[in-house]
């Protein structure tokens, strides 16, 4: 059926291991209902009996929250044929291409589509080794991966941050047990990178440690400043060792600059002309 039809939300169950409901981005939906339009996108299910359920929910998790939470007892539905559905895997890869093409994905999220991904990809394809989905050992594989971002077009991959390099990536940032994924999945390091890749290189009891100390810190009503905000600073409090000197982000700039070519410095002066006058300027007796 492609026709919206509306179903009772209590009828409807989600499976577990989805991506952690976002507060904000529920709260952001309930808003944009409230103010009239709607959430214009029907939620997907299909069939499928379980307990007092009677439809099992595809896509649309936050939207679904947001109606719930908004106090109604019904919503908008496209109910799928199973055959249309197929299988478990299927649903995934479609769950994974519209979180990636939608830019309010965290790193760590992205990170674990990614790596769902090639593990789809490395099952179908009968590349990488039996088993990677499980424990998703992570070795220095660039041919592997880069047969993985070869499946999208330039554009794609440009649009889509798919490359050899940010699929090697995102499976170390797997490696990250999933109840810690949980534990950190709205702190700041979800969306950073460099704390990620950082987590994941500590054992798991580390991990586990590490993100407790974040995790407390988030949540205190007041935050001081020798609470952990980084990895880096939560490790520096576990070991008793002194956090590490952040570096400005003039000193950044500086050094990147240092190491450019002439031809692109003298773009970066065009870029920043009008902030060079203005220091110029008053720098005048």
């Amino acid at each position: 059926m492609t026709t919206p039809t509306k179903i009772k939300i209590a009828d409807i169950w989600v499976p577990a291991k989805r991506r952690r409901l976002d507060p904000a981005w529920v709260a952001t939906i309930m808003a944009d209902i409230q103010g009239g339009n709607g959430h214009m996108t029907p939620i997907e299910v299909m069939p499928q009996e379980r307990d007092d359920a009677k439809y099992r929910l595809i896509f649309g998790r936050h939207r679904l929250a947001a109606v719930e939470a908004l106090g109604e007892a019904e919503i908008d539905t496209i109910i799928k044929d199973p055959k249309e559905v197929a299988t478990e895997t299927q649903i995934r890869k479609r769950e994974i291409a519209e979180n990636l093409i939608r830019r309010q994905l965290s790193v760590l999220d992205r990170s674990i589509d990614i790596a769902d991904w090639r593990d789809i990809y490395d099952a179908e394809h009968g590349t990488g080794k039996a088993g990677r989905k499980k424990s998703r050992e992570v070795i220095e594989d660039d041919e592997l991966s880069a047969k993985f971002a070869l499946n999208f077009s330039e554009a794609a991959q440009t649009v889509l941050g798919i490359s050899r390099r940010s699929v090697f990536h995102a499976l170390k940032i797997a490696t990250i047990p999933e109840a810690i994924r949980q534990d950190i999945s709205l702190h700041a390091i979800a969306d950073s990178q460099t704390d990620l890749l950082q987590l994941a290189a500590e054992p798991a009891e580390r991990q586990a440690a590490i993100a407790k100390l974040l995790t407390m810190a988030s949540n205190d009503a007041v935050i001081t400043s020798n609470m952990p905000q980084t990895v880096a600073d939560a490790i520096a409090l576990l070991d008793k060792i002194p956090a590490p000197v952040k570096e400005p982000g003039w000193q950044k700039v500086a050094t990147a600059f240092s190491k450019m070519k002439e031809g692109d410095q003298d773009r970066f002066f065009a870029l920043h002309e009008a902030a060079i006058q203005r220091w110029l300027k008053g720098r005048k007796p």
